[in-house]
C-alpha cells in the first residue's frame, strides 16, 4: 500500500494524525492530493519564518503607530511607494479610515471604490 493510501487511512481514523507518527521523508509532494491541505488545517503559529522558503518575501515596509513598530526594518531604506496607476479591485475605505494614493489613478470598468461616510482618500 502507497505511503499516500496510508496517510489517507490514517486522516480519515478517528484517532487523528500528528507530525510526529510520520518518518521524515516517507510523504512525497506526489503523494498529497491537490487542495488536501488549507490554511484551515494549519494550526495557528506552526510555520515560522524559519519553515518559510528565503525568496519569499513578507511584506516590506516599516509601519509606527498603535501596535508599535511593525515590519522589516531593511525595508525603511526603500523610499519610494509604488503601485499602479488602475485600480482593478472593489475596495471599501471605512468610515474610521484613511487612505492615500499618488496620482493620477483610474478606476477600471466594473470597479467599484468606496468611500464610507467619515472615511478619507486623499489621492496626491
Amino acid at each position: 500500500m502507497s505511503n499516500a493510501r496510508n496517510l489517507a487511512n490514517l486522516l480519515n481514523s478517528d484517532t487523528g494524525i500528528t507530525s510526529a507518527d510520520i518518518l521524515d521523508g516517507t510523504v512525497a509532494t506526489l503523494d498529497i492530493q491537490d487542495s488536501a491541505v488549507s490554511t484551515a488545517k494549519i494550526a495557528d503559529g506552526a510555520i515560522t519564518a524559519a519553515k518559510i522558503d528565503s525568496n519569499v518575501t513578507l511584506g516590506g515596509a516599516y509601519f509606527q503607530g498603535e501596535n508599535g513598530a511593525v515590519g522589516a526594518t531593511a525595508g525603511k531604506g526603500d523610499i519610494f511607494r509604488v503601485h499602479e496607476q488602475e485600480l482593478n479591485t472593489n475596495v471599501t475605505i471605512a468610515a474610521t479610515d484613511n487612505a492615500l494614493a499618488s496620482g493620477p489613478l483610474t478606476v477600471a470598468n466594473g470597479v467599484t471604490l468606496t468611500i464610507s461616510n467619515g472615511g478619507r482618500l486623499a489621492i496626491v
